[in-house]
C-alpha cells in the first residue's frame, strides 16, 4: 500500500471512469493494489442523448470531454471532419472510435485548445461544439470573441451527485485522507456539500483551475492542495505516488 497513513482516496468521476482510472493505475504502478488505495465515490453521472442522426454543416468539430465523443460514436458521417479535442485522453478515445482527422493541444485544457484553434487564422472556417448541458468554461463565447463562427449541440447530460452520509463520515473520521478531482465542476460539487474537513486532508487536482475552486470555496480545515505537473491521468497517478507527499 502507498504510505498514505493507512488512509484511502476518493475517486469522484463516474463509476466507469473510476474503474478505468484504477486499471490505468495498475498498468503504470503494478506493485500497488488499487482496492487498498481508492474508494469510488462518483459525484456525477452521464446520460447520452438518443441521437440517431445529426447533420452538421460546419467543417470542424470541438470536444472538451470524451463523453461527447462517445455520445456520437455511431454517427459515421461525422468521423471525417477535422476534430479538435481538449487533450490527449479525449483524442485517444476519438481515435479508437474511428475519427480520422484529430488534433489536440499538448497541455490538455480549454485555454490551450483555444490557442490551438487560434493558430489557424482562416476565419471562414466554422466550428460545431458538441458538449454536455453543464460546462464550467464558456468555450463558445471565448472563440466567438476571437471572431470564429461557433454552433453548439448538447449531446449528453450531467447529473450531479452528493456524497452520502456514510461517505461523509469516512472523511470526518479520517478513514478517507484525500480526494481526486479531474474537473472544476466536480470540485465545486464537493466544496458546496462539505463544509469542514480534517487537517491534513489532501486534494489531488488535475490543474490549477480545479485547485482554484477549492481555494475560493468556504471549506474549513488545514487541508493540502496538490496539482499534477501534467493535466492527464498519468499526471494524477504520478501526483498520488510521489512519496514526498506522504512523509
Amino acid at each position: 500500500m502507498i504510505p498514505f497513513l493507512n488512509k484511502k482516496i476518493f475517486l469522484t468521476r463516474t463509476e466507469e471512469d473510476n474503474l478505468n482510472f484504477q486499471k490505468c493505475f495498475n498498468l503504470l504502478k503494478p506493485k500497488y493494489h488499487t482496492n487498498e488505495i481508492f474508494v469510488s465515490a462518483p459525484l456525477l453521472d452521464i446520460f447520452f442523448e438518443n441521437i440517431k442522426e445529426l447533420y452538421i454543416q460546419e467543417t470542424n468539430l470541438i470536444f472538451t470531454s470524451r463523453y461527447g465523443i462517445q455520445a456520437i460514436s455511431e454517427l459515421e458521417n461525422l468521423k471525417l471532419k477535422k476534430t479538435y479535442c481538449v487533450g490527449k485522453s479525449t483524442a485517444e478515445i476519438a481515435t479508437q472510435l474511428g475519427f480520422k482527422n484529430i488534433c489536440y493541444p499538448e497541455e490538455g485544457n480549454a485555454r490551450s485548445l483555444i490557442n490551438l484553434i487560434s493558430k489557424d487564422k482562416d476565419m471562414l472556417q466554422t466550428f460545431h461544439y458538441l458538449r454536455g448541458n453543464k460546462v464550467s468554461f464558456d468555450l463558445k463565447k471565448e472563440l466567438s470573441d476571437l471572431g470564429f463562427k461557433i454552433k453548439e449541440t448538447i449531446i449528453y447530460k450531467q447529473k450531479n451527485n452528493k456524497l452520502s452520509d456514510k461517505q461523509k463520515s469516512y472523511i470526518t473520521s479520517g478513514e478517507i485522507g484525500g480526494i481526486i478531482f479531474f474537473s472544476a465542476s466536480v470540485a465545486k460539487i464537493f466544496c458546496k456539500d462539505i463544509k469542514i474537513i480534517p487537517d491534513g486532508f489532501l486534494f489531488f487536482c488535475i490543474s490549477d483551475r480545479v485547485a482554484d475552486n477549492i481555494i475560493k470555496s468556504n471549506i474549513k480545515g488545514d487541508y493540502i492542495i496538490k496539482v499534477a505537473d501534467k493535466p492527464n491521468i498519468e499526471g494524477i497517478i504520478d501526483l498520488v505516488c510521489n512519496e514526498n507527499y506522504f512523509n
